[in-house]
């Protein structure tokens, strides 16, 4: 006959080992690189950012930007990784609201051109209507004097 261990030993062993698992410190050292991993890859976008902005349509939103990335920085110096993630979220949606303004000053722009297009083209108009309105005001003119 085979002889079991006892069944709350085994019980008492794992409820030990689970309650361990989930108090464990946490882990700083990683989720820190983690965090500045994070900040060093949207600072390095940041030129690019720049450099998309042309027209200088996104200069307060850049800077703000810095700031923010300055901040979560510091938090992350102080070991508050809570809210260093909550400044480095505010950030990422800082940088697609750039991305926004930048696509929105380039449309404004090709409007802008076009507009200035569309006038050109109604003055051409306008101007080849007159002629075409003289030329038959002449062509009149002309047919009366040679009937007479």
């Amino acid at each position: 006959m085979i002889r079991r261990g006892r069944p709350t030993l085994f019980l008492v062993t794992a409820t030990w080992t689970a309650l361990a698992s989930l108090h464990a410190p946490p882990a700083r050292a990683d989720e820190e690189d983690d965090i500045q991993r994070q900040i060093d890859t949207q600072k390095a976008g940041v030129p690019d950012l720049e450099h998309l902005d042309a027209r200088h349509g996104a200069t307060a939103e850049l800077q703000r930007l810095r700031e923010w990335l300055d901040e979560a920085w510091a938090l992350r110096n102080k070991h508050d990784t809570d809210a260093a993630r909550e400044v480095l979220d505010r950030c990422l949606s800082q940088g697609e609201l750039i991305r926004q303004v930048i696509a929105a000053s380039q449309a404004k722009a090709d409007v802008a051109a076009r507009e200035a297009t569309l006038q050109k083209t109604r003055q051409q108009i306008d101007r080849q209507k007159q002629a075409l309105r003289e030329s038959e005001a002449k062509k009149k003119s002309l047919e009366q004097a040679a009937r007479s």
